[in-house]
């Protein structure tokens, strides 16, 4: 590995961000680069999805604990989304609108 190689550990999957009619980040990797998704392993870094490394887990107290947290989270996460899309057209301020 190189120096300062990294593991980048992210919860929300592009499905679910896509999912949810924000996928800002999809689109700007598309516009500057050309490309629709990153690589899963570059000279930076490595990256892994929470939500899969949960659900590999064998069934335990550990991973029904892990489980429930990323439901509440999830829940969070769909109530920013509904805001989000309930303020985006009339929030002047909203620089994410990307046309």
């Amino acid at each position: 590995m190189w120096a300062g190689f990294r593991k980048v550990f992210y919860l929300f999957p592009y499905a679910i961000t896509s999912d949810q009619g924000i996928p800002h980040d999809i689109q700007t990797m598309h516009e500057l680069w050309g490309v629709s998704s990153y690589r899963k392993m570059n000279r930076y870094c490595s990256t892994a999805c929470l939500t899969d490394l949960i659900n590999s887990l064998d069934e335990s107290e550990e991973k029904d604990a892990l489980l429930e947290t990323q439901t509440r989270l999830m829940s969070v996460y769909n109530a920013l989304s509904v805001t989000y899309h309930d303020e985006k057209s009339t929030n002047p301020n909203n620089s994410l609108v990307l046309g």
